[in-house]
């Protein structure tokens, strides 16, 4: 059922690293090799995990070191890196980003709380725009230890969620913290945090993304939708959520991050965009060092693996990684080496059957091997 083949981008980039072979023999000797050893560290950990496909694309500044799909996205049909697949968290830090150049337009404070546009929401005083993107809230989530909601969303995956049933599910919870007092991981931050940018922007949050984030930074393969609907060619997901083993590309995303921030996109797409939003390339440099500060809870000393403004911080690495109806990704950035890891994979029939996000282990052991310096590792 799986395989093994690679499908590498040819013409234009065979010319370019033909060229660059001609007049960097020794450069282009080294990223050859690296490409070597990411496709055989991708292949050992699909084996190791029985996955069913997998798509890396690695990155030196602007210049990509390999672009590779391995195994399948359905049965006898080979993954290709041109593949759409839902990028799930990989926009949240888009979100932010816009959040950040708003501030820097003097249009709104990261101080400013939720009551100014939405003073009906539970603690809506005291939770400011920086807690919603810190996810210091205190709200609680409507999945994440939610048992009504995921019997309802695993009896009909298909369904089609609006951000107003996502919310009342939320709050339906008992609150986790007194705002600004503890770290809880809840989607309901995005969504509160879209409606109210939507608000300042004047413009539906699928609509501010596309003209700050996706336009200028030319992601034409990426886009909002809020079904399962993405371009052809489609990686397909597959999990165990319902028990069988099933393809879920289909399901309905609409439970996630809120309208307007449920993307699709391709590989390229992902690598691409990590420099410049993981690197805060689009903002000021007060909002630059904004986006990656952590936000002190009390009594909790600062850890080397934080979660800043949608942006997770892993020593000197900056991460995204998203698990979406069975789709695992990574999106990685190193500052200090220009270096982006991109990664994502799906399950196959003999794969883990929890929601291990299985990229993170591809990602892991490609920045060893490349940045051997600036370890990763995830908290258990």
């Amino acid at each position: 059922m799986r395989s093994t083949r690679t499908r590498i981008g040819v013409g234009a980039a065979l010319a370019i690293l033909l060229a660059v072979a001609l007049a960097h023999p020794a450069a282009a000797q080294r990223r050859s090799r690296e490409a070597e050893q990411i496709i055989r560290i991708t292949r050992q950990v699909m084996r190791e995990n029985h996955l069913m496909a997998a798509i890396v694309r690695v990155q030196r500044g602007r210049r990509p070191v390999v672009t590779a799909a391995l195994g399948n996205t359905m049965t006898n049909v080979p993954a290709t890196p041109d593949m759409s697949w839902r990028i799930g968290s990989i926009a949240i830090p888009y979100m932010t980003t816009v959040m950040l150049q708003l501030r820097d337009e003097g249009k709104l404070s990261l101080n400013d709380t939720v009551s100014k546009w939405y003073p009906r929401y539970p603690n809506a005083d005291k939770v400011t725009l920086k807690m919603l993107a810190h996810v210091t809230s205190g709200y609680p989530d409507f999945i994440q230890e939610n048992p009504t909601f995921q019997a309802v969303l695993l009896s009909n995956p298909f369904r089609q969620f609006n951000q107003q049933e996502l919310l009342r599910y939320a709050f339906a919870q008992p609150l986790i913290c007194a705002p600004g007092q503890c770290f809880h991981y809840a989607h309901t931050n995005f969504i509160i945090l879209g409606q109210i940018l939507a608000k300042v922007t004047r413009q539906p949050v699928a609509t501010f993304i596309r003209r700050r984030i996706l336009g200028p930074l030319k992601l034409d393969r990426t886009a909002s939708s809020q079904t399962a609907e993405m371009p052809p060619p489609v990686l397909h997901a597959f999990g165990f959520d319902r028990g069988p083993y099933e393809d879920t590309t289909g399901w309905s995303p609409s439970w996630s991050i809120g309208r307007g921030l449920i993307l699709y996109g391709d590989i390229k797409d992902v690598a691409t965009s990590a420099e410049p939003i993981l690197g805060g390339r689009l903002l000021s440099r007060s909002s630059r060092r904004q986006l990656v500060a952590p936000f002190p809870t009390p009594g909790q000393p600062q850890q080397p693996f934080y979660y800043a403004s949608g942006i997770i911080v892993i020593g000197n690495w900056r991460v995204q990684n998203p698990y979406i109806n069975n789709y695992g990704g990574v999106q990685a950035y190193l500052p200090g080496k220009r270096l982006t890891i991109a990664v994502a994979s799906t399950v196959g029939i003999d794969g883990n059957r929890t929601d291990e996000n299985v990229s993170q282990v591809i990602f892991q052991r490609i920045a060893k091997r490349l940045a051997p310096s600036d370890p990763v590792a995830f908290p258990e």
